[in-house]
Order: structure tokens, then C-alpha cells, then sequence
């Protein structure tokens, strides 16, 4: 491994064991030690690639960004080119289980908890979400041409698209019991099916998909 793969694998490590603090503590109560404990590091070797721990933190969130938009751009590709196979493929990608977990959607709680006192955390997230917005507005504008229908306004359909996923993480954080991820994908369906019947038109209810596949 060369010395720049090295260091860049040294900073992810170090960012990960901040992403399991973050999860485990708090974002108030996790601290520089409890990073390098938990990376197997001194607290000199965080300092040497994290000159502070908002410089950690920032890092983090960034990653956080970079690891969701990658996700989501896989999952796309993946799908069908169609407006509703590229909006289907969105509900399934925001409630992967590698990135609908307990752990990540406390821990992105968390960043977005801190923006209104963070500037930075602030930008970062609020360009994720313009970007989010903004692509969500354009594939359902597509399906909108694509089904025919009429009197419908896609960023609004976007907006509320995106605060239901926003909504439903916060319910799979705190009330796990009643809202797990197959739950919070078919109520997602059945809000667009509201709207998009020939698209988005029946399926079968988690309970029922749940009872089929037992």
C-alpha cells in the first residue's frame, strides 16, 4: 500500500470510530479519547490527521454526504431509466439497511441537531438537501409527463417525498417497534399511489408482504 492510500485508510478508520462514538455517546459527550480507544490509535495520531475535533467532526459529516450520494447514484444506475423505476429505486436506496440503520440515522440525527450553531455542518447539509430537491423535482416532473397526469406540482410532490423519508428515519429511531424499514417503504408507495395510481397502484401492505414471505 502506498504511503497516500495508507493515510487516506488511517483518516477513514478514524472517521468511522467517530461515527460509532457519535452513535454510542452523544455528539456533545464524544471525545478525542474515545475516538482513538476506539480506533486502536493515540490521541497524537488523531491530532496529527485532525488538527481539532470540529476538524474530525466536519470530516465526518462529509463523509456521511459522500458515502449517501454514492449510494444513492449506485441504486439509480442500477434501476430501470423510467421516472417511477428511478423514484421506486430512491424509496429503496434511502431504506437500505446499510444506510437505514439505527447507527447512521442517529447519527445523521445528531448533525442535523447541530446546524442551527454550526455553520459549516449547516452548508453541508443544506446542500445535500437542495441537491436532493432538485432531483427529486425533476423525476417527478418526468412522471408526471411520462403518466399523462395533470394539475400536479412536482417540487411540491418532491418536498413532501423528501420530508416523509426525513419523517420516517425519526420514526425508525425512535419508535423502532412500529416503523421498521419495510413499513416506511410502503407508506412512502402509498403516498405516491395517491397520486400516481398506474405507477404506484396497489401492493401488498408490509404486514402482507411480511405474511407471504414467512
Amino acid at each position: 500500500m502506498s504511503r497516500e492510500l495508507a493515510k487516506e485508510a488511517r483518516r477513514q478508520q478514524l472517521i468511522e470510530a467517530t461515527i460509532d462514538g457519535i452513535a454510542r455517546k452523544g455528539f456533545s459527550d464524544v471525545k478525542i479519547a474515545d475516538v482513538a480507544e476506539a480506533a486502536g490509535l493515540s490521541v497524537g495520531i488523531v491530532n496529527f490527521y485532525f488538527k481539532s475535533k470540529d476538524a474530525l467532526l466536519i470530516a465526518t459529516l462529509k463523509h456521511l454526504v459522500d458515502d449517501y450520494e454514492r449510494h444513492v447514484k449506485e441504486t439509480l444506475a442500477r434501476a430501470g431509466k423510467s421516472a417511477a423505476a428511478q423514484i421506486d429505486a430512491m424509496i429503496e436506496a434511502d431504506f437500505a439497511r446499510t444506510h437505514a440503520n439505527r447507527k447512521y440515522v442517529t447519527v445523521w440525527y445528531a448533525f442535523w441537531g447541530e446546524t442551527r450553531w454550526r455553520p459549516e455542518f449547516s452548508k453541508l447539509c443544506a446542500d445535500l438537501s437542495t441537491s436532493f430537491q432538485e432531483s427529486m423535482t425533476d423525476a417527478m416532473r418526468r412522471l408526471i409527463e411520462e403518466g399523462g397526469y395533470r394539475d400536479i406540482d412536482p417540487a411540491l410532490i418532491a418536498r413532501g417525498f423528501n420530508a416523509m423519508i426525513d419523517g420516517l428515519w425519526l420514526d425508525m429511531l425512535i419508535n423502532p417497534k412500529q416503523t421498521d424499514r419495510e413499513t416506511a417503504k410502503a407508506s412512502v408507495r402509498a403516498f405516491l399511489a395517491g397520486l400516481f395510481p398506474n405507477e404506484f397502484g396497489r401492493r401488498p401492505a408490509a404486514n402482507d408482504a411480511a405474511g407471504s414471505a414467512a
